[in-house]
């Protein structure tokens, strides 16, 4: 690199030649300027790709060495997901629409407020009883099982029949333990690599719900059958995650599009477990030993939860999304939203044939990575709108090769202080 670059680009003339003469003079070298200079320039024994090439290869080495390295970049990956959509079978999601309750979600905010979450389950104790009674029920098998397994010495041995165990325990308690479970999955120093291995598959294998249901969400929120909005629906969901479900469908013009459909009791499910785990947390709050402010952290975390469960919401950020990315980064494609056909709990975009990119064996997946690497990096530094999502079912390779991004529920802002710090 020239001195002139070290120095600044406007250093003045005979900077280079005074900078260089008094080092050499300080490391007690008296040869004229030329001589050093030519003596730099030889060739270097290693190239700078050849000491990449080996640092690549010794981090390979040591992930294959450390297994809880290994299940996390498989997690990241999704090589350890198959191609199956959903849950295995029997498993059932216990929601609160479940304790026969017609009024629950009656005057329930739709916008995240402890304090008024707080005044609704007060009134309802039955209800919360019943919650408490029906997550101890399922929790309680699993835990009957690990104090077995600790008195009989064979925690290791039954390692992975209990983390099967766990995946299906948090699918059924709902959608606020699998979101939970899911941070969890990369957590390495809290769980073992196979709990983790088994939670990561929370990211797309839940049970679908009723189709009769779905239906009359669909009624209920864009006033009218599906079938006098849509020209067809799949029969059955192509896809089913925590808050809700996938059909294929087509519009009465020709477009086939993604009908999302959210899970019925799902806002109650959340605000009573949410008001659980609150009252768990001030609790905590009594106790010195306890140094994290979980109420603080709760808070934080479920304000982000609740804007998950506005589909609304969720197309305008995916709108916005794909205007930011236009210009820059045409390689990267969304789905466009029909807002006229897009409720708080029904959502209709375009439909994009694709495959994980995780599981593509197409040769431009590298490409497409970078394109990934530089679409995440121009978020974080440039429009600051920013996809806090990327796990491996929301990032698709298309026929034509493009990096098709989905699911923008959750989404967050990278204030212009933090990226300048980056």
């Amino acid at each position: 690199m020239p001195m002139a670059h070290l120095l600044g680009k406007h250093a003045p003339p005979g900077a280079c030649m005074q900078s260089c003469q008094s080092s050499s003079r300080l490391a007690g070298c008296r040869r004229p300027f030329r001589q050093v200079a030519g003596a730099a320039a030889a060739p270097p024994t290693t190239s700078v790709s050849h000491m990449s090439a080996n640092m690549k290869q010794k981090m390979r080495s040591s992930m294959e060495e450390n297994e809880q390295l290994k299940v996390l970049m498989a997690g990241f990956r999704g090589s350890n997901l198959d191609a199956s959509d959903f849950a295995s079978a029997g498993v059932r999601m216990q929601l609160v629409t479940d304790l026969q309750d017609q009024d629950l979600g009656a005057a329930l905010p739709l916008t995240y407020d402890p304090d008024a979450i707080n005044r609704y389950w007060n009134t309802r104790p039955t209800a919360v009883i019943t919650r408490i009674t029906q997550l101890l029920t399922i929790a309680g098998t699993f835990i009957g099982g690990l104090v077995s397994d600790l008195i009989a010495g064979c925690l290791k041995e039954n390692e992975v029949k209990r983390a099967i165990e766990l995946r299906d325990i948090v699918t059924s308690l709902g959608p606020a333990y699998i979101k939970l479970g899911q941070a969890l999955s990369i957590r390495p120093d809290i769980l073992s690599p196979a709990a983790m291995n088994e939670l990561q598959k929370l990211c797309d294998k839940v049970p679908s719900f009723d189709n009769t249901v779905a239906m009359q969400v669909i009624n209920d929120e864009l006033g009218a059958p599906w079938y006098e909005i849509y020209a067809d629906l799949t029969p059955e969901p192509i896809a089913a995650a925590s808050l809700g479900q996938v059909y294929k469908g087509r519009m009465k013009t020709g477009e086939e599009v993604a009908v999302k459909v959210q899970r019925p009791g799902v806002l109650e499910t959340v605000t009573v477990d949410l008001y659980i785990i609150r009252k768990l947390g001030l609790m905590l709050k009594r106790f010195p030993q306890v140094t994290t402010d979980v109420v603080a952290l709760l808070d934080e975390w479920a304000a982000r939860f609740f804007d998950e469960l506005d589909y609304v919401k969720e197309g305008q950020n995916a709108t916005l999304f794909a205007q930011q990315m236009a210009e820059d980064l045409p390689q990267v494609v969304v789905p466009k939203t029909y807002s006229q056909l897009t409720s708080r709990r029904v959502l209709t975009v375009s439909w994009l044939e694709g495959e994980k990119l995780s599981q593509s064996k197409a040769d431009d997946v590298g490409d497409l990575v970078n394109i990934g690497v530089i679409c995440y990096l121009k978020q974080l530094l440039d429009t600051g709108f920013f996809h806090a999502d990327p796990h491996p079912g929301n990032l698709i390779r298309t026929p034509d090769g493009r990096l098709a991004v989905l699911d923008f529920g959750l989404v967050t802002e990278v204030r212009r202080s933090w990226a300048q710090c980056l």
